[in-house]
């Protein structure tokens, strides 16, 4: 869930660079059995550590992705969606990536009960159920996750008895190894070519909730938030060098264990130093990083921007197209209402979805509104020929016997309340007119582009 295993091309263009498309076709190839096995929502769960765990399963099964649906090996098309049997490296990562997209949303809501986390528990609970639904199918023990799901809650929520960093991260660290470990375990068990993965997802597992901790301590603690660090360091505003050394040191083991498990797979050599080179310079970039610890709101917010932009250039790959650009400003805005929301956010693919979700809603609606309006045109200018003849006639009879023979030059003078009622209607009349109907249509898809784009950020944030 935390972008461990990002590939460093992630924002290659060049069609034959074979490690970019291999990694991306399992990417948007995980992101559609999403979508096809629970719902288009559901796609915000996918991240590039299951996708990993896809890339792994096919590698270990000698899968040949020539075979495979053609809109699977489409790569960045997100609407052409797979019409026969999804392959299983696929279709498990799908349903590892829901069942641990919700894990993590319970895991935000133990640290902060905030609305919209309850709110996001409620709008996956059903893609949960079938995920888990999915496991019980392929003879996967459910209740061995859902019992360290509580364990990780009651040792969360219990008083540590642990004074040093190592065991009490260990501790706290070990309900997510024993689920990641499980979940990887049973997909290689499933293959062909049965590979135990046990060892890699516990080392994984351990990892990514260290590295979360480490990451987030200062946060934390200033949110008030449960941090497995704060209890050996008595709670202190920062880490401090030691502490910070003893705690890279750590991590820096993990990987050292992951590495070791990646060399021991049945994958070829170049595989092999392609997933320990993304782990090692993903964790680099990460461990030495310039930690900042918020003193006060403004500082919190003006930190929070900064990490919006950060992110939203990742994702947008440099965005030099008006369509990247857009998608970098809906992405900036929504991690910065949502830091969490860039859990969920991890590629373009899904601003894509976005992107074309707004082009399409705007482009009905404009059709939509045209029909309308060109299906009552007709009707409405016979109904104005008919008021304005009658209005025209009766000024004519007012002429006759007022003084003021001038009254539709001053139109909203306090005499002539009928002339000032004919000028409106005639505005109104403009509006529809052949030559100005592009300009009305104009302004009303602004209208809702503008809508289109706040609800999209609402949606992001799991409050529709």
């Amino acid at each position: 869930m935390f972008g461990l295993m990002y590939p460093q091309n992630s924002c290659s263009t060049k069609k034959n660079d074979v490690d970019y498309l291999y990694h991306r076709k399992h990417y948007c190839g995980t992101c559609k059995a999403i979508g096809q096995n629970y719902n288009q929502q559901s796609r915000l769960m996918l991240n590039f550590d299951t996708v990993f765990l896809s890339e792994l399963l096919s590698r270990l099964e000698l899968e040949d992705l020539n075979q495979w649906d053609e809109n699977l090996q489409a790569v960045n098309t997100c609407f052409s969606m797979p019409t026969e049997k999804l392959p299983f490296a696929l279709e498990y990562a799908a349903s590892a990536s829901v069942l641990l997209g919700v894990l993590k949303i319970e895991d935000n809501l133990q640290d902060e009960d905030r609305f919209r986390w309850k709110v996001a528990k409620r709008v996956y609970t059903t893609p949960f159920q079938k995920a888990m639904e999915q496991f019980k199918t392929w003879g996967i023990d459910t209740i061995y996750i859902q019992d360290w799901i509580q364990q990780q809650n009651e040792r969360e929520q219990a008083p540590s008895s642990y004074k040093s960093i190592e065991k009490s991260l260990d501790y706290y660290a070990e309900a997510t190894a024993k689920i990641t470990a499980y979940v990887f375990q049973q997909g290689g068990l499933r293959l062909k070519h049965k590979t135990d993965l046990y060892q890699l997802g516990y080392s994984f597992g351990q990892l990514m909730y260290i590295l979360d901790a480490f990451e987030d301590y200062e946060q934390d603690l200033f949110k008030g938030r449960f941090n497995p660090l704060a209890h050996p360091s008595s709670e202190s505003v920062s880490l401090h060098g030691t502490q910070l050394e003893q705690v890279r040191s750590i991590i820096l083991s993990l990987e050292s264990e992951i590495q070791n498990s990646i060399q021991e797979l049945s994958i070829g050599s170049v595989e092999k130093d392609i997933y320990c080179s993304r782990l090692r310079s993903n964790l680099a970039l990460r461990l030495y990083k310039d930690r900042v610890v918020p003193k006060t709101i403004k500082e919190q917010i003006s930190l929070r921007w900064a990490a919006a932009k950060a992110f939203a250039k990742l994702i947008t790959c440099q965005p030099n197209t008006w369509f990247r650009q857009v998608n970098y400003y809906v992405i900036v805005v929504a991690v910065f209402i949502n830091p969490q929301t860039k859990t969920y956010l991890p590629a373009e693919g899904k601003l894509q979805v976005a992107g074309w979700a707004l082009f399409i809603t705007t482009v009905m609606a404009g059709i939509g509104i045209t029909g309308v309006i060109r299906k009552n045109q007709k009707e409405r200018k016979a109904e104005k020929r008919k008021e304005r003849g009658f209005k025209r006639l009766k000024r004519r009879v007012k002429n006759i016997f007022s003084r003021n023979n001038n009254c539709c030059s001053s139109c909203c003078s306090s005499c002539c309340n009928d002339c000032c009622s004919d000028c409106c209607s005639s505005l109104l009349d403009w509006m529809c007119r052949e030559e100005n109907l592009l300009i009305s249509l104009l302004v009303i898809i602004g209208i809702i582009f503008i809508v289109t784009v706040i609800l999209i950020i609402l949606f992001f944030l799991g409050l529709l």
